[in-house]
């Protein structure tokens, strides 16, 4: 089927986090949402048919994990990223923030070092402050607009006998990088040689555009595989969030025992019915969706990079790889990150996240959420050009 991704659906009124909520979140209830990754999109007609069945039903009770649920993520991630997996390695997990939190949990102590890479998803140095891990910043190098991994920083961190864990956000949340085959083997031969595990989140790797390829770091090599542990789920590709289901990829017994064992002793892995349902609906059935949506978020992706340049030329777009997340470079602007926030929130109205959330590396920048209809975009822009001009 055709899907319409130009239609402009109302959603102020709806319970969304992401509209209804914006005031809290960034100070400006009437600011147009453009922050969390939260698409303004349908769900796959496949899904809402799963949904919709499940829903009639009229039971909603503890739901069992069905073998079906395990094969759907093979399935996807062979067709898709040329990974095979033995579905008996997939374990279930309500979702992916969680699982992290619940990974520290598992494999490092109260004081063990753990190690990022900022600007990075915010919610992530959260599950290290908020278990007491020190985080070990392996900060990202922005030269020319790209961002390159300081490989020897990390092994200098990586050999410190207290660090424990490596957290590999991959495609690169929010600065759109899709590593290369070149720089995820050295990643994984670092942590490896090191003995630090790797929490892989490649929940945006079905965003990836043009001549770029996502790798699962974990289909690199059999030792690799040992010593990771991948989240995938499909609440991102087909906007699933507020349903609750995604999954972790771990080849290794131990690995996965252990993190079972975590997720049991916090009664943290119950599943969500509808969930399950969609989840397997959509790696089954998405793969049009899919297709259509790259297509669409392609062309956004154009419009806003030729609408910056002509009219906005102190703010650049970072050059997207992968993900609908939009870093932009507002630096020329020369505002403090009160200033620029003040400029988007308040005076242009239009809600991103701030830059400077996702460590000081992301002072100056915003992110700027594009899965939406191409007019929210239209709109979004004219309103920040209007304050622009003022300048």
């Amino acid at each position: 089927m055709i899907y319409n991704f130009d239609e402009v659906i109302e959603r102020r009124g709806t319970r969304s986090s992401k509209w209804d909520n914006v005031g809290v979140r960034v100070g400006n209830p009437n600011a147009l949402a453009m922050w969390v990754a939260d698409m303004d999109f349908r769900c796959p007609q496949p899904v809402i048919d799963a949904v919709m069945k499940k829903a009639e039903f009229g039971i909603y009770g503890y739901p069992f994990v069905p073998t079906e649920f395990k094969e759907a993520v093979a399935e996807w991630v062979d067709k898709r990223h040329g990974w095979k997996i033995n579905p008996e390695h997939v374990i279930y997990a309500a979702s992916v923030i969680p699982s992290l939190f619940t990974a520290v949990q598992a494999f490092t102590e109260e004081g063990d070092g753990v190690i990022l890479q900022r600007p990075v998803y915010y919610p992530f140095s959260d599950a290290f402050r908020e278990n007491r891990r020190e985080i070990k910043n392996n900060a990202l190098i922005l030269k020319n607009g790209h961002y390159e991994i300081d490989f020897d920083n990390l092994e200098e961190l990586a050999k410190d006998p207290k660090t424990k864990l490596m957290l590999l956000c991959s495609p690169h949340n929010p600065t759109s990088r899709v590593y290369t085959r070149e720089e995820l083997l050295k990643i994984g031969e670092i942590c490896c040689r090191n003995h630090v595990v790797i929490f892989s989140d490649e929940i945006h790797s079905d965003f990836v555009y043009e001549d770029f390829k996502h790798i699962p770091i974990a289909s690199l090599s059999e030792e690799i595989a040992q010593n990771t542990v991948t989240a995938v789920a499909p609440s991102k590709t087909f906007n699933l969030a507020g349903l609750r289901a995604a999954s972790l990829v771990i080849d290794n017994p131990d690995l996965r025992a252990a993190i079972s064992k975590k997720f049991a002793e916090n009664r943290s892995a119950l599943g969500s019915a509808i969930g399950i349902e969609a989840f397997i609906a959509a790696y089954k059935y998405g793969e049009e969706y899919l297709e259509q949506l790259l297509a669409y978020l392609q062309k956004n992706i154009a419009y806003l990079d030729g609408y910056l340049k002509e009219h906005m030329p102190k703010i650049h777009l970072t050059k997207p790889e992968g993900t609908y997340l939009m870093w932009l470079d507002c630096r020329e602007l020369g505002m403090s990150n009160e200033q620029l926030d003040d400029f988007l929130t308040q005076k242009a109205a239009v809600a991103m996240d701030k830059g400077f959330w996702f460590g000081e590396e992301g002072s100056g920048f915003a992110r700027m959420n594009i899965a939406c209809p191409r007019a929210t975009i239209e709109k979004a822009l004219h309103q920040i050009q209007h304050e622009y001009d003022k300048l």
